[in-house]
């Protein structure tokens, strides 16, 4: 590398280094605000949010390492235009092609990065997060029985214990108001035992030596049960522990791959072939986000870092509109997978050009 290639390289460094720090942190941020609802609805720890949150990174990383690049290319670029050093440089004969390669080998740090989590590191920590969350909302759950007093975090179920042993799931004392059809029920148990049934996501209440009864004892259609043994079973809604082939989201490229060979119904296919440019189409982002950055930087008339993440904001929030559109047209079927994921790359392909040259004419 001559010393101007290693003088932008140099300066990319800062400004590619701040923005992966800043972009990260408020996308992260974001996601914690959104899991403090599993605060609020299931009682799992901040500590645990923390946890899930910093799982989600990988999967934020996959845009935040090219968005980050083109922020790095506007704030340099932007600068060497304001001290006239682009034009010192194209005064010595020194072009914007020759200037585009250290651009360009800077560009497969972010690049690289990217499909490294696109396609082997964000799917597993996508499926560590689900495994997570589930293992947290059972400790929650668990945790809601606290001994003589009431809890109402299992559906609509009331539930009040004399005694509770979380950690080997066990209870004792056990007063349970329910209702089924409507009509009040009203359950006592001298013990019984809290399970978790992975495949039907299920916490099951095995309740041991007790009485079942409907309404008060006064009324016409009063009955009372004794049991020696009784179950309860309460559905985890909208979460599971899942299969690591489960879902979509969990599959590297290689895995995904092989469900697109081997999968024979076409609708299904073109999903999987959706996904597949995904998980390309957003790294590749960054080698077209050079002849967006670089003749947007030296073209501004309003150079600093402000406007460099303003410029940033404008671009990522146009190719993240485009692009989500015409990704989840794809998946439904209702546009070619190509055009649909590929339609936000070919359009910062074409400003790019379009920019590229008007600064390569200036």
């Amino acid at each position: 590398m001559s010393v101007i290639d290693k003088y932008i390289f140099k300066q990319m460094v800062f400004p590619f280094v701040f923005g992966l720090l800043i972009f990260t942190f408020s996308v992260t941020v974001n996601r914690i605000l959104l899991l403090t609802q599993m605060v609020l609805n299931k009682g799992i720890s901040i500590s645990a949010v923390l946890k899930l949150a910093s799982l989600t990174i990988p999967d934020f990383m996959i845009i935040t390492l090219p968005v980050s690049f083109l922020l790095a290319l506007l704030t340099v670029f932007g600068k060497m235009t304001q001290d006239n050093e682009i034009m010192a440089l194209r005064a010595s004969g020194i072009s914007i092609i020759k200037l585009t390669k250290p651009v360009i080998v800077f560009a497969l740090i972010p690049l690289l990065f990217s499909i490294f989590f696109s396609f082997y590191l964000a799917p597993r920590f996508n499926f560590f997060f689900r495994v997570l969350a589930v293992k947290e909302v059972k400790k929650a759950a668990l945790s809601a029985l606290k001994k003589n007093s009431f809890t109402n975090k299992f559906g609509n179920l009331k539930i009040f214990v004399k005694d509770v042993n979380t950690k080997k799931s066990t209870l004792k004392g056990i007063f349970i108001l329910n209702k089924v059809k409507n009509t009040p029920e009203t359950l006592i148990a001298k013990s019984g035992n809290i399970r978790y049934n992975q495949k039907l996501n299920t916490l099951s209440f095995y309740l041991k030596k007790g009485i079942i009864q409907n309404q008060n004892p006064g009324s016409e259609n009063f009955w009372m049960l004794n049991f020696n043994t009784y179950k309860i079973n309460i559905k985890l809604k909208g979460i599971s522990i899942p299969g690591k082939k489960s879902s979509v989201h969990f599959l590297t490229f290689s895995e995904l791959a092989q469900k697109y060979l081997t999968e024979k119904i076409s609708r299904l296919k073109g999903v999987y072939l959706s996904y597949l440019y995904k998980k390309i189409a957003i790294p590749a982002a960054t080698l077209l986000f050079i002849f967006i950055g670089m003749p947007l930087g030296m073209l501004s008339e309003k150079r600093s870092l402000f406007m460099a993440i303003f410029y940033t904001i404008i671009f990522v929030v146009i190719y993240y509109i485009l692009f989500t559109s015409g990704f989840y047209t794809a998946v439904s079927g209702e546009l070619n997978p190509f055009i649909g994921v590929w339609g936000a790359d070919i359009f910062l392909a074409v400003s790019g050009l379009v920019l590229y040259l008007k600064a390569f004419l200036k």
